[in-house]
């Protein structure tokens, strides 16, 4: 696809918010977490990450007590068209709230976002916002999809009159998976860059034995996902 030299480089999410439930949102995926927490034990739920907020919504018509959260304020005002429960903007390896939860949940892979080294302080933090025996729960890239995306995987298409290009591959020198986006808009080419890294379920263990008592599902979507576990305890 052919853009105007009109090349402007944004914030994650600052464009791709706009285009995230057409382009990204997958209902079986949310069904099959909604499956999941009706097996639980809970009441009161933070969702963290929460992006456009469709589990949020789908969860309060189950009938969960649930707030959402997302440090994107573009993505909080998306959620607005999905999601009339409480929106909090908040960094999820940081935050206080004074409220705690049976259950504190991010999915979509958005744990990838974390450097290493922000990994203890979103275990401890959800730590601290969780009742007595209530749960993090999280899913994060299979160490598979490295080899997955070694060769490039590429979509173009349109979303309503919107060209895009999107392409995803792996580096497994510093085990990330990178995607671009970009956008042919009416005032020219606009990308978003987004970097996720694939971290070892030993590695996760390790930090996630500090606080909780830990499960880990291997393949919670078979060679696609991994589903962490932690009851505070």
């Amino acid at each position: 696809m052919e853009g105007s030299t009109n090349n402007t480089n944004v914030a994650n999410y600052e464009i791709l918010a706009k285009y995230y439930d057409e382009l990204l949102s997958n209902e079986e995926d949310l069904s099959l977490w909604i499956d999941y927490v009706k097996q639980k034990d809970c009441k009161d739920i933070l969702e963290l990450a929460s992006g456009s907020g469709l589990l949020a919504k789908r969860l309060k018509q189950e009938g969960y007590n649930v707030i959402a959260s997302d440090i994107s304020k573009d993505m909080q005002e998306i959620a607005k068209n999905n999601f009339d429960g409480e929106y909090l903007l908040l960094n999820m390896t940081d935050y206080s709230l004074d409220k705690k939860f049976n259950l504190i949940i991010c999915i979509c892979d958005s744990f990838n976002y974390l450097y290493e080294e922000e990994i203890e302080s979103f275990i401890k933090s959800a730590y601290n916002h969780l009742n007595d025996n209530g749960r993090l729960i999280f899913d994060m890239h299979s160490i598979k999809r490295l080899a997955e995306f070694k060769q490039e995987f590429i979509e173009e298409g349109y979303l309503n009159d919107i060209a895009y290009y999107w392409t995803i591959n792996s580096d497994d020198i510093d085990n990330t998976i990178n995607q671009h986006f970009t956008f042919y808009t009416k005032d020219g080419m606009i990308q978003e860059h987004h970097t996720q890294y694939v971290y070892d379920t030993s590695l996760i263990n390790e930090y996630m034995n500090k606080y909780f008592k830990t499960v880990i599902i291997e393949d919670f979507i078979e060679d696609e996902k991994v589903l962490v576990i932690g009851e505070k305890i």
